[in-house]
């Protein structure tokens, strides 16, 4: 291919930046990866650009793992430290086309300072209400709030494209007062494994008896995902209903968990199976009778995808993110954020056999109509638009010390 060759035609060279990649348990690790596996087979280059993790493994294609600092509370990710010159200097000699950051901050910076180097196209998804998660490094959380959605516009707005994964998160980037063109990309499901999962097995492992009803919840157990609030709202129907309440994930806020249900007297009713391989989790979606999400801080999440694709009806608390990723009465039930309500809702699916089968077919049928590589092919025509346009010139160009 000659330099001349039309960017919608030829192989791009992206830098893609991320602070969550596997080994990482998480959604955004998870799209991530996804994504960039889903360019490379349309023939691009894709370099990955990571924070260090202990248990990645000895030999990454394509993976580049830049210093970071380890967090010694379980579920959180390493965090990114700032890079030197020299390593600044050996990722901006390689010449990229497009710089893609999955994050706002930390990694965000070194993507947007190649961009202006190189004089390419930057862009940003955003997956994450942050401001849903300033309790963690601040006590003060309405000046937190104030301080995140002021970074993420500043961020945002120099940008050549922004892309989000829910239509409810690009009103909210819009009220933060982002200016530049948003595209609204929902991530890509890889359902095929969770489509033919098989459950085989696992009830067993967990030791639920014969007809016992199985439910799940999958997420980092962390405050702003509302597992206390799934506990309290169900927790009169595990013994009234022969039901099993399993926890999926490992988290910062577990121990509380576990304390809560010991003292409910449900140590028999709840179990914890921790984190697990995320390839590993379609065994618990296939085999579980319902998948319950109670957190209104997600934006797209992939688990009511995966249980989707898996055929396991879903009860999820009202947010943007349940509303877009499923249909209420069609694939499983959407409650208000209130005990009672979604007691109600957990109850009614319970009761009705009939009525769960239903909604597994409706949402197997739900998955297989959305086709993975979706968001691959929506990405590639975006790089393509931004490359053929010169759109970047506009918000990059005002730095010229940067590009020295």
């Amino acid at each position: 291919m000659t330099p001349d060759t039309p960017p919608e035609s030829r192989p791009l060279k992206i830098a893609m930046f991320t602070e969550a990649y596997p080994p990482i348990v998480s959604g955004v690790a998870v799209a991530t990866r996804t994504l960039v596996e889903g360019l490379r087979t349309l023939g691009h280059q894709v370099d990955v650009y990571a924070p260090y993790h202990p248990d990645q493994p000895a030999d990454e294609t394509g993976v580049t793992r830049l210093p970071a600092v380890p967090v010694p509370l379980p579920g959180w990710i390493p965090i990114s430290m700032p890079l030197t010159p020299m390593a600044f200097n050996d990722i901006a000699a390689k010449s990229y086309d497009i710089a893609h950051t999955q994050h706002p901050f930390l990694l965000g910076t070194v993507a947007r300072a190649l961009a202006r180097r190189l004089d390419i196209p930057l862009v940003v998804t955003v997956h994450t209400q942050y401001e849903q998660y300033v309790h963690y490094w601040t006590p003060w959380h309405e000046p937190g709030r104030w301080i995140v959605r002021q970074i993420i516009r500043e961020f945002c707005n120099t940008c050549d494209q922004v892309v989000t994964v829910a239509a409810g998160m690009e009103a909210l980037l819009r009220e933060y007062g982002v200016t530049v063109g948003i595209e609204v990309i929902p991530n890509d499901v890889d359902s095929g494994d969770f489509l033919n999962a098989s459950g085989e097995g696992v009830r067993e492992e967990l030791g639920l008896a014969p007809g016992e009803t199985f439910i799940l919840s999958v997420s980092r157990i962390a405050s702003e995902k509302n597992l206390l609030f799934m506990l309290e709202s169900v927790a009169p129907l595990l013994e009234a209903k022969n039901a099993r309440l399993v926890f999926v994930g490992d988290g910062p806020q577990r121990a509380e968990l576990e304390r809560r249900a010991s003292d409910l007297g449900l140590n028999h009713r709840v179990a914890f199976a921790g984190k697990l391989p995320h390839e590993q989790t379609a065994r618990y979606y296939a085999a579980a009778d319902l998948f319950l999400i109670t957190s209104v801080t997600e934006v797209n999440p992939l688990t009511i995808g995966e249980s989707l694709a898996a055929g396991t009806p879903v009860v999820a608390v009202d947010s943007f993110s349940a509303r877009e990723g499923m249909v209420d009465g069609h694939d499983g039930l959407i409650s208000a954020l209130d005990t009672d309500a979604f007691r109600h809702a957990v109850a009614t699916l319970l009761d009705d056999p009939a009525q769960r089968e239903r909604m597994a077919a409706s949402a197997r049928e739900t998955a297989r109509r959305r086709s993975s590589g979706s968001a691959t092919e929506r990405t590639d025509a975006l790089y393509a638009g931004l490359l053929g346009s010169g759109h970047h010139e506009e918000n990059l160009g005002g730095n010229e010390e940067t590009k020295k």
